[in-house]
């Protein structure tokens, strides 16, 4: 295996499972033979084509879910941050406050929103994945239900993660600390639950995408 094709077939990861299986071999082909011999690293438009192809193939469900994971992860990782920031909780006016002594205006709008679009897109994601895994059809009934089980896992990591902020003034803010690391950790394995979840074969007018990630079109 050449250095071109071992890179190429690590972008094709881009695509689900199902979508590889199908197409995989014949992506393969063509973006082999569009490059010159010798070649060792896939051009940039290439690169930039099989991501973006790969994404637009796993569909809104799967980039919703990961929108909603990397909110969950994040706000984790900004309490580890201000609960670990010199000078944390020393004359902190309001409780249950988990900024720290000057901190940007600009992370604490982007908090706000941040929070605000999680909580948007709880309910829709939830049926919106029940939509994608055809939730009515009793084949499909054990990945619904994990779908569901996913969803109400990540409820619990959010609502944990705000009572261990809400509680940072008063408690340990190291431990509290190493408990939100925790979450962080959770909600990126919850991340990989999703996706495989979501890996399911697509609905057949969405395995007939055409693909022009490598022709060029």
């Amino acid at each position: 295996m050449t250095p071109l094709e071992r890179r190429c077939r690590r972008l094709l990861r881009a695509y689900p499972a199902w979508y590889r299986h199908q197409r995989a071999g014949e992506m393969l082909d063509t973006l082999l033979a569009a490059n010159p011999p010798g070649r060792e690293w896939p051009s940039v438009r290439d690169a930039r084509a099989l991501v973006t192809g790969g994404l637009r193939v796993r569909g809104w469900t799967w980039l919703l879910s990961m929108l909603w994971v990397v909110i969950g992860a994040s706000g984790a990782i900004y309490a580890t941050i201000a609960f670990t920031h010199p000078g944390y909780g020393e004359g902190l006016l309001m409780p249950k406050n988990i900024q720290w002594p000057g901190e940007p205006q600009v992370i604490i709008d982007a908090g706000v929103i941040a929070e605000v679009v999680w909580g948007l897109l709880s309910g829709p994601l939830l049926v919106a994945g029940f939509v994608r895994l055809r939730a009515w059809r009793r084949r499909n009934w054990l990945r619904a239900a994990g779908w569901a089980g996913s969803w109400v896992a990540g409820l619990a990591l959010m609502i944990q993660a705000a009572k261990w902020a809400a509680a940072g003034e008063y408690g340990s803010t190291d431990v509290l600390s190493v408990g939100e690391m925790a979450i962080c950790a959770a909600w990126l394995m919850l991340g990989a639950v999703m996706t495989w979840i979501l890996a399911a074969p697509a609905p057949p007018r969405a395995r007939s995408v055409p693909d022009k990630t490598v022709t060029g079109v």
